[in-house]
């Protein structure tokens, strides 16, 4: 059975500014969605609400039969464990830590060791990034960060991916590797929800969602 990320009469203020009001939108497995719109419009804001890291001022959120937007501390940190999987802008990495660390920090539960070994080293060479599992994350340009954090999703395979400007730091060459991961992902019956200012991404998704 097929699973919806399902949005209703969403609404988002940032003190006075009204971001976006009576928002309402579904996007259906192995589906994307792309949220366009000038910067300030509140693209990010409405990716962390989707995430379940912020929330709304009014309206529901549901993956499912399940209130994103109601989730407590410890039903949060299992969905963005297992089932959410994130790419913003900051990238999330450690930057002591190696390229295959970063990648696996976030372990599928019952994944063996070497399977989830494996799965980092072929999500690596999906991105332009194999044979780089060994060097510490902080080495690496700010695009190089970026498709780290895409290959972690790759590995975790969550059935929520939300990408704030995964493409925004690349050239041609690594833009298409990071939609390429992405599509693999939803061709998995990942939900797919993006960011982003790159008319080459909007044209990829499936739907498109301005704000602003």
């Amino acid at each position: 059975m097929k699973t919806a990320l399902t949005a209703r009469g969403l609404s988002r203020a940032a003190g006075t500014r009204t971001l976006w009001s009576d928002l309402d939108f579904t996007v259906e497995s192995g589906r994307s969605l792309a949220l366009t719109g000038p910067s300030g419009s509140g693209k990010t804001t409405l990716l962390r609400c989707l995430s379940s890291i912020a929330r709304p001022d009014a309206g529901r959120i549901l993956l499912g039969g399940t209130r994103i937007d109601q989730l407590g501390a410890k039903d949060q940190r299992e969905f963005l464990r297992s089932t959410c999987g994130l790419v913003f802008q900051d990238y999330a990495l450690v930057g002591e830590w190696t390229v295959t660390e970063n990648v696996c920090v976030v372990r599928p539960r019952g994944v063996p060791k070497g399977v989830l070994a494996q799965r980092s080293r072929d999500a690596l060479i999906r991105v332009g990034l194999g044979g780089r599992g060994a060097e510490p994350t902080s080495r690496l340009s700010g695009g190089e960060q970026q498709r780290v954090a895409v290959a972690r999703i790759l590995v975790q395979s969550p059935r929520l991916v939300i990408a704030d400007e995964p493409t925004a730091a690349l050239d041609d060459v690594s833009a298409a590797k990071v939609r390429w991961a992405l599509g693999a992902l939803r061709e998995m019956g990942a939900i797919v929800v993006v960011a982003t200012h790159d008319p080459v991404l909007v044209d990829w998704c499936d739907d498109a969602l301005a704000l602003g």
